[in-house]
């Protein structure tokens, strides 16, 4: 800790000592130009001419990676020109600062000749008419370069829409590190048939190209309690220590041919979390140490078999240990568990430009997976409802994944129209072995019946059964993009989905979308209406081959009116055996109805407007259901069975969403400032496929705010350059309260879960606080080893050419926050040092929950509870790191 302590003050001693150590001045500019297709895969020997106001013509042909770099340009306005065989040419003017500079077109591929429009910076792909948002490079420079906070930042940033994340195309696994990425976009209310998640903002991550030199990169990240503050609940500071490490380089192997990547990264760290609980004894109040390891390595190779074809081909695997959880809140020590899992995965890609005017893009997808937990305790577990919790955690699984994804996508021009048909098949082999609650539970519903040896039920699941099943699940889809007129676009599109564990085949997703742009207005307004399937998960599957309640599977115990610790010593208990989980004969995919209509418009040219609304009604949604649950005079269906879980697909889902964002962008200084509110009203009849309804007799009444329903949302981003070269990133999010259930704290009905209401009460009603938290991170660059042409540039902007462009206009910051802006690799020199030094050097301190606010969470609802209607903990008081980023 001490060491950590020196480090961080020998750092801030550094930037202080290098203040003088500007970045020089140079008369000239460089300009680095990426050109893509609209998959955002590069176009290799494309043509790019930049003609200077003097009349000078400077040429250039980018390479395999679809890069070329310009240097000794004049400051100012420039035309550039680029063309590529089977695309539409780019013809624009583009302002030059001075250093460095960095510009991506898109091209789109030649057959609709109309007239180009092209907003700054547009988005790339109008498929759908979606509302998209790019971050470039230097935009995403001052994103954590921890893969785990990279993904809580994107997520903040949808403004609590959710995200799915792809990278190149690929969902699943973790994200890569921030070094990686070249390219991140939001796409937002996205009808394109190609697209399976309803209401979920798309986040698409584009990594890097091979590059024309070796580069890399060295990252350290330090945190220790030494400079943290003191959780809200805790008697003393919590212990942490957090340290980061990633190494990566990449550069050619055949020149303009072949390229190498590789990156290893890796996480020794602890945390801890605070125990809030009352045993009869007394209040407890401690904390417990959460170790955590991780390694991860990644490693790629792209290469181009001509100008026409490419492949990537790509491993990412990783290992991740943890120990500690299940600790925390009401749940004591002996309630610790521990977790270690493997992800290996193989990828590749194969890009062929196939004619003059289609492009096909083919990626696979290998993916291994093993998980194995273990309990800390293998005694019984004791459950006082929101007053304390031992015994073991009943955890012991130990299951491996196997899947395989093919996916293909054309894109293909006929006269007018630019169309995707595409297929998504992914194949899984499952085997899982579970022996959760083998010791079985105890619940009562208070200290006073703890005190007494009244427990409300005893449950255990008898048996040990290993499962070994296969999934497939198929996506087929067609879409086509037209123009009308000049401002106005149309996107049809249909997409039709199969399972193999569920019997209904018409699942057929009609969408529609427009795009409309009056002529003599900058105002774009967007809109658009789909249906869209959801899948049937893997692990609920598993459930209902697992505890079937038959001989050689698993079945569910449950005994009213216990006795403890013997629960078959009570002298009014009740056993029922047999419980099981099984699915529905009907079972559905369930589906979405999404509607969004959305306005886009410059105020200056600086200032961005963007406001949307979505409309999201949901039909077959999963629920749980006890088909066996008692009526009024407690009869049971099936007398002596236990609970009987059946999934059913007949749940709604409700969602209203409003967002409002303004971005402010000045270029020539790097300074962002975004800012945005979503107000959202989410109402369904479970918060899970397996949650169990208070009174299975009538599941209806559980209809209510969603477990994530938080009306109002606020994230604001400003990046800023200051004096001395230090460069700033302020962060601040605030969110109205989340909702939590009143329940009696007894199992009233005698179905055997203790989740009863009271009367006129329903589910979520009940909100617990808001939450305030800001953000800021001070960083401070330095140059030197001499100059490098080839350096990357700092952030430029997107340029998209081609079918499609003119409908796309305008451009708005990220919903629901924003990027930092920042100085990236070589680039743009915010530090000292000239802006295209061969070597670079970062120091970094950031603070989370800078002014040390204590947002409550947890809040209980049990009647019962002595902690009722009052928080049991507290989200991370300040925590402090500094670190440092080395690149050449």
């Amino acid at each position: 800790m001490r060491a950590i302590r020196t480090a961080a003050v020998v750092m801030l001693a550094l930037v202080a000592a290098a203040a003088p150590a500007l970045a020089q001045a140079t008369d000239q500019a460089q300009l680095r130009v990426t050109v893509l297709d609209q998959s955002g895969a590069s176009i290799p020997n494309a043509r790019v001419r930049v003609t200077t106001p003097a009349g000078a013509m400077v040429d250039a042909v980018v390479d395999q990676r679809g890069q070329a770099t310009l240097t000794r340009l004049p400051i100012g306005s420039v035309q550039v020109q680029i063309e590529a065989e089977g695309f539409t040419a780019f013809d624009r003017m583009i302002a030059l600062r001075r250093g460095n500079n960095n510009q991506n077109v898109t091209l789109g591929l030649a057959g609709i000749q109309e007239e180009i429009v092209v907003q700054n910076p547009a988005a790339d792909d109008t498929r759908g008419n979606s509302l998209t948002t790019i971050l470039e490079e230097d935009e995403i420079a001052q994103l954590s370069d921890d893969p785990d906070e990279l993904q809580a930042q994107l997520e903040a940033m949808t403004g609590g829409a959710g995200a799915v994340f792809q990278v190149d195309g690929f969902t699943g696994g973790r994200l890569p590190n921030r070094d990686e990425i070249r390219q991140i976009r939001f796409r937002n209310n996205s009808f394109s048939a190609d697209n399976h998640d309803a209401g979920r903002m798309r986040v698409e991550i584009i990594t890097r190209p091979g590059l024309t030199e070796w580069q890399g990169n060295a990252n350290l990240g330090l945190r220790s309690d030494v400079l943290n503050a003191r959780n809200a609940f805790a008697r003393a500071k919590t212990p942490e220590q957090f340290r980061r490490f990633n190494l990566g380089i990449r550069g050619p192997i055949v020149q303009n041919q072949t390229s190498f990547r590789l990156n290893v990264g890796g996480n020794r760290s602890f945390d801890s979390t605070t125990i809030v609980a009352l045993q009869p004894g007394g209040r407890i109040a401690d904390q417990v140490k959460r170790p955590f390891d991780q390694t991860n390595v990644s490693a790629g190779i792209e290469h181009a078999f001509s100008m026409n074809q490419s492949l990537r081909l790509e491993y990412r695997g990783g290992e991740d240990s943890r120990q500690n959880l299940g600790v925390g809140d009401f749940n004591l020590t002996e309630r610790a568990y521990q977790r270690s899992s493997t992800d290996h995965r193989v990828r590749t890609s194969l890009q062929s430009v196939l004619g003059r005017s289609a492009l096909n893009n083919v990626r696979f997808e290998w993916n291994f997976e093993e998980s194995a937990s273990a309990s800390a305790s293998a005694a019984p577990a004791v459950i006082v409802i929101d007053a304390f919790s031992n015994g073991g955690a009943g955890v012991a699984s130990d299951g491996s994944t196997r899947t395989l994804q093919i996916a293909d996508d054309v894109d293909f021009t006929v006269g007018r129209h630019a169309m995707r048909a595409g297929l998504l098949l992914e194949a899984g082999a499952y085997r899982n072995l579970d022996a959760r609650n083998a010791a079985g539970t105890f619940t009562f519903g208070s200290l006073d019946a703890f005190l007494a040896g009244a427990p409300d039920t005893f449950t255990q699941r008898l048996g040990q059964l290993e499962t070994a099943f296969s999934q497939y699940q198929l996506g087929l889809y067609w879409q086509d993009d037209f123009r009308l007129s000049r401002s106005f676009s149309m996107s049809l599109g249909v997409r039709h989905e199969l399972q193999n564990h569920l019997g209904d085949a018409a699942n057929l997703m009609p969408r529609v979308g427009f795009t409309f742009t009056p002529r003599r207005l900058r105002t774009t307004l967007r809109g658009g209406y789909g249906i869209f399937h959801d899948w049937y998960d893997a692990s609920l599957h598993d459930q209902t081959l697992r505890v079937t309640g038959e001989a050689g599977a698993q079945r569910d115990i449950l005994i009213l009116d216990p006795g403890y610790p013997d629960p078959a010593g009570g002298t009014a208990a009740t056993v029922l055996g047999s419980g099981r989980v099984q699915a529905a004969p009907d079972l559905r995919m369930p589906y979405v109805h999404q509607a969004s209509i959305g306005l886009e418009r410059p105020i200056t040219p600086t200032l961005m407007l963007q406001t949307s609304y979505m409309f999201m009604r949901g039909r077959n949604q999963l629920r749980a259901r006890n088909v066996n649950a008692p009526d009024a005079s407690g009869v049971r269906p099936e007398p002596g069975v236990g609970t009987v879980t059946q999934i059913e697909s007949t749940g709604r889902s409700a969602t209203d969403r409003l967002n409002v964002s303004a971005t402010f962008r000045m270029p020539e200084r790097r300074n962002f400032l975004n800012a945005s509110y979503t107000w959202s009203n989410n109402r369904n009849h479970a918060n899970g496929a397996l949650s169990l309804p208070a009174d299975s007799n009538n599941p209806d009444a559980e209809w209510g705010p969603a477990g994530q329903d938080v009306r109002h949302r606020f994230n604001a981003m400003f990046n800023v350059g200051l004096p001395l070269g230090v460069r700033a990133n302020i962060s601040g999010s605030a969110q109205s309260a989340g909702p939590y259930t009143i329940t009696t704290g007894r199992d009233d009905n005698r179905d055997g879960v203790s989740n009863d209401r009271p009367a006129g009460v329903g589910r979520n009603t009940s909100r617990g606080a808001g939450r305030v938290e800001m953000n800021l991170r001070f960083s401070r660059g330095f140059g030197f080893g001499g100059s490098n042409d080839g350096a990357q540039g700092g952030g430029g902007q997107v340029f998209i050419a081609g079918p499609g462009a003119a409908a796309d206009g305008g451009q708005g910051g990220p919903p629901g926050g924003g990027p930092p802006g920042g100085d990236r690799q070589g680039g743009g020199g915010f530090g000292g040092g000239g802006a295209t030094e061969r070597f670079r050097l970062e120091f970094y301190v950031q603070a989370f929950n800078v002014l040390n606010r204590t947002n409550f969470v947890n809040f209980s609802g049990n009647l019962l509870s002595p902690f009722f209607g009052t928080p049991t903990s507290a989200s991370q008081a300040r925590r402090v790191e500094v670190g440092m980023q080395f690149r050449f």
